[in-house]
Parts: structure tokens; sequence; C-alpha cells
């Protein structure tokens, strides 16, 4: 049967309606409870005659697999994660786990990431059954815990625990990135790679007090010093095979300046200058991110009491890394830094940590996604892109398996929603997924 005999307004509609419900089950990560999201699916799926199951790693940190009947490795494992981040409801217009439909958009954490991606790999799939075809033969549905926090409960522990139920050729996951529109494309970017990520914990010891008497071995003190030096040092330029084919493209598509000035962002000699002539904020901040590898400070603790100094603080710091380094080397760099800034009594602390990943771009997938971005859209483009951020594709990259990560939005825009505030995704960017997704399987995988 024909996909153009698909009712694609009835799609959307059921769509969103799935998003919306799916939204209002609070996956918030910590503590999670991803097993009432993975009931949620498995219903879903039962509903339509597909087998599911559901596995928890610990009790209310479920994830679901369908089952693949084939009886031979699958060729495509639809991913993604339950959990989602914690949402400030009082800075939000909406209640941010109320699934509310306004002005064409879904609104609600998770909206975006990935609980978004979910509905549209479940519709994609949906609708294969529905046209008489045989999709749990070649294609699993897998809908994990505990991406948010580092995946311990997740994905690891499924591959460890089950790797049978998770065999696969290939992984669509979710895409951690932007789109572009100019006066002619529309970009949307396919993510084969991401920066390795560690989270590092630095622990400073001073000498407790009153806070009536200063002292300079106040660690609250050298821990502002620490903050600062680690905030405002600047790596050096590195760019990644992946990255250098997505500028180079760019260069031609953007209209911020010339082809030539713009690809002068390659050039550590100028590669500052061409940044900062970048207006636009949210692609000139993306672009930064992609060259460099970045720490950046996000947590501090200190003290319990205004008028007590502490013996102890503590601070957190996000880092991310490019190919080519190590997470023990960025460590050496903290600790050499924090000396040269005249800190004392620190430690250190890398909890664990990933180097980059990256998946080949020359493969018949990639070259089936780029045709149904086409299809679907004249006048788009897809280009392979490094994430800054991670994902659970890593996880599979290590052992192998091609892992890509897609963002069906060709807008920079949708960036600064996930994690923030007002999280949403537009029904007509739902749709355009499905569309892009159902038209990939049916071609490369059924």
């Amino acid at each position: 049967m024909s996909h153009t005999s698909i009712d694609w307004e009835r799609t959307a509609a059921e769509a969103a309606e799935l998003l919306s419900a799916y939204i209002r089950i609070n996956t918030t990560n910590p503590p999670g409870n991803e097993t009432e999201g993975a009931r949620f699916l498995h219903e879903v799926l039962k509903r339509e005659g597909i087998a599911s199951e559901i596995i928890e790693s610990a009790p209310g940190r479920g994830s679901l697999v369908s089952g693949c009947t084939g009886g031979a490795v699958p060729e495509i494992m639809l991913l993604h994660h339950i959990d989602v981040v914690p949402a400030e409801a009082g800075r939000w217009q909406v209640e941010p786990h109320a699934g509310i439909v306004r002005e064409g958009e879904i609104w609600g954490r998770g909206a975006l990431d990935c609980k978004g991606l979910g509905i549209i790999e479940l519709m994609a799939f949906l609708l294969l059954k529905r046209q008489g075809l045989d999709p749990g033969r070649r294609i699993v549905y897998a809908a994990t815990a505990d991406e948010e926090a580092g995946g311990a409960w997740g994905v690891p522990w499924l591959l460890e625990h089950h790797p049978e139920k998770f065999q696969t050729r290939h992984v669509i996951n979710e895409g951690v990135g932007w789109g572009l529109r100019t006066g002619s494309r529309n970009v949307y970017l396919c993510q084969v790679a991401e920066k390795g990520s560690c989270w590092l914990n630095i622990t400073f010891e001073g000498r407790p007090g009153h806070g009536s008497i200063p002292h300079a071995e106040n660690c609250v003190l050298h821990m502002a010093r620490a903050m600062q030096a680690l905030g405002e040092y600047r790596f050096g330029l590195q760019c990644a095979a992946p990255v250098r084919m997505l500028l180079e493209a760019l260069a031609h598509e953007q209209d911020y300046m010339s082809p030539e000035r713009f690809l002068g962002i390659l050039d550590p000699g100028r590669s500052r200058e061409t940044l900062d002539a970048i207006g636009d904020g949210p692609m000139r901040e993306m672009l930064a991110a992609l060259l460099t590898n970045t720490m950046v400070p996000t947590v501090a603790k200190a003290g319990t009491k205004t008028n007590v100094i502490p013996s102890e603080c503590v601070c957190e710091i996000d880092a991310r890394i490019l190919p080519g380094t190590t997470p023990e080397e960025l460590k050496a760099l903290i600790e050499q830094l924090l000396a040269k800034a005249g800190c004392r009594g620190f430690t250190v602390h890398l909890p664990g940590g990933s180097q980059a990943s990256q998946s080949p771009m020359d493969t018949g997938l990639y070259r089936v996604l780029d045709d149904a971005i086409r299809g679907c859209d004249p006048r788009g483009m897809l280009l392979p892109y490094l994430s800054p951020g991670a994902t659970d594709s890593r996880f599979f990259r290590e052992r192998g398996i091609v892992a890509y990560g897609m963002q069906f939005d060709a807008s920079i825009e949708s960036n600064r929603l996930i994690h923030g505030h007002d999280e949403r995704i537009s029904l007509r960017h739902l749709l355009f997924g499905i569309r892009v997704l159902y038209d990939t399987l049916r071609r490369f995988a059924v």
C-alpha cells in the first residue's frame, strides 16, 4: 500500500494527543519514574498488536523495548529516553507537565527532549504496521531510563544485563542541535558524533571560623577564584571532521557574511573574530561550542550558616571534550589552572567521563535520511553534525553500532528551549518528523 494513502492531518492529531498524554506523566529525573512512561507506551503498542517488554534496572526505573520477531539482528533501533530534566514551574507560562496544546504548539517538559522524538518514532512505527507492513521483523522501538543523569540505570545497564534485546545494526536517536533557515535552503542536522562528557567535582578544604573574623584560609574564597579561572579559560581551536564538513557546507548557505569570510572560522588566527561578527547570538554560541573543548562551572555548595566560615565547599564543572582530548588530560589541566590561580586545599574528582564518539557518514541509512528530508522538504538539506551535548548514542558507538541523532526542526530557536523554560514543539515539526522517519523506515528497513 502506498504511503500517499495516509491521512496526515489525522496522523498529526493523533500524535499531538499521544504527546500531550506522554508529557503529563511526570518523569523528572531525579527520581525518574520512567516505569510509568514505559507503561503508557506499552499500552499504545499493545492496542496495535505489537509486543513489548518493560525492564526495570531499579524500582521505578523502567525501560521499554519492543520484540523483534525476525530472528536476525534488527536493522534499526528507534531510541529515545523517557526521563526529563526538572522544570522551574514558576518561570513557565504554563504548567510544565500539563501537555497543553496552544497556538499550534505542544507545551511541556520533554516536548523537545525527548518525548517528542519518542512519539515521532512511535507514530512512524505504527504507520508501517497499519499499512500492512511488518516493521517488527527489522525494527525495534525502545524507550529508556536515566539519560539525563548520565545513563547508569538506562542504556549502559541494559547493554550489560540484556545485550540480546538491544542488538541492532543502526540506531536513530535524539539529535542535540539546531537547524538553519536561509534565503533558499532549510538545513537539518544529523548528529553523527558528539563530544565526550566530563562532570567534575572540586572539593576545597579550609580553616573554619567565625564570619566576623576574616582570614586567608576561607575555602569559599578559593572556590570563587577557581570558578572564575575555569570560566574564563579559553581552549585552543580544534576542528573535528564532521564539524569541518558542516562549516564548509554552511559557508555557502548562511547569510551572515560572504562564504570566504565565514570560513575564517576555521583559521585559528581569525576564528574568534569571525565568530564575533555573526550577529545571531544562538548561532554564535553553538558554533563556538563545536570548535573547542568547554568547561562551565554550574553548581556551588558552601556553608550552612551566615556567620560561620565553612571548613569545606564543593563546586561542579560541566566539561565537554572534542576528539583528541581525554578526561584524564582535562583533569590535569584543571589542576594546573587552579594552582596557577593561587587556589589551595583543593581536590579534583573525576567520577567518570566519556570520550568523544563518532559514526561513519558513508552509509546507506545516512543517504536514505538525506533523500527523505529532501522528499518532504524540497528546500531541505541534511548535514552531518557533532553535538556539544551527550546522548545515549555514545554507548552504541562504543560497540561499533552506527548511531545517528535527528533534529527535525530547521530553526535555531528550539535549541534554547531544550532544558529551558516554556519547552514546546510545533505540530508542524512533529508531523514533519513523522513523515521523514516513516519514509526512511519504509525504504530502508521493511
